[in-house]
């Protein structure tokens, strides 16, 4: 039997509050950034299996990648300082503790393989003496040219290794994507707002 006093659970998903979100830098800093690693994968897969090794296309789309590249580590300063100067919204109540930690670790995982893959990437540029740019502007040299270290050819393993990066990023991305459909599907909570460029006002 129904219990009379028992309040019907609503079947719309409940929002994460109307004052819980992040700074307005860390919301356009977070979408902007996921549209450019988007163009990332896309490019980076496409360079590497699907056109003809040193032609012109692979070099023009290469520069592209290149200076994308540059743009997310400008984008990643703004969004960390932005986070970091700025109060972090409390996640909803109705969110176990446990999965709490599951998403700060996520949070920070995302974080390290960003920097990361940014990192070796501009590494694997310099160390075949490409030079890194910024849309036709020269960025200085971080990392020597170098061919070997250690007996180790440096242009291969630095490839292997920002692939590996970049696409264990791209899986932590998608289990994130998974989670918030996760909460809104099975937990009826909605976690979009928090992080929506624009705020969605109800209607009385």
């Amino acid at each position: 039997m129904l219990d009379a006093n028992r309040p019907i659970a609503s079947k719309a998903p409940e929002t994460a509050g109307t004052t819980a979100r992040y700074h307005v830098l860390v919301r356009w800093t977070h979408w902007l950034m996921a549209v450019c690693f988007l163009f990332m994968w896309a490019s980076g897969y496409w360079m590497r299996n699907q056109m003809p090794s040193d032609s012109p296309a692979q070099e023009t789309l290469y520069d592209l990648h290149k200076s994308v590249g540059v743009t997310l580590i400008a984008l990643l300063a703004i969004r960390l300082c932005a986070r970091w100067l700025s109060q972090v919204p409390e996640l909803p109540s109705a969110i176990h503790q446990s999965e709490r930690r599951l998403a700060l670790m996520g949070h920070m995982g995302l974080y390290v393989l960003i920097l990361f893959g940014l990192v070796t990437g501009w590494a694997l540029t310099d160390f075949g003496g490409h030079g890194v740019s910024w849309f036709g502007v020269a960025m200085p040299q971080v990392f020597p040219v170098r061919e070997q270290l250690f007996g180790l050819t440096l242009d291969p393993l630095a490839s292997t290794i920002h692939a590996w990066i970049t696409y264990g990023l791209l899986a932590l991305v998608a289990v994130h994507v998974l989670a918030v459909v996760k909460h809104w599907r099975r937990d009826r909570i909605d976690l979009l707002p928090r992080i929506a460029l624009r705020k969605n006002e109800r209607k009385p």
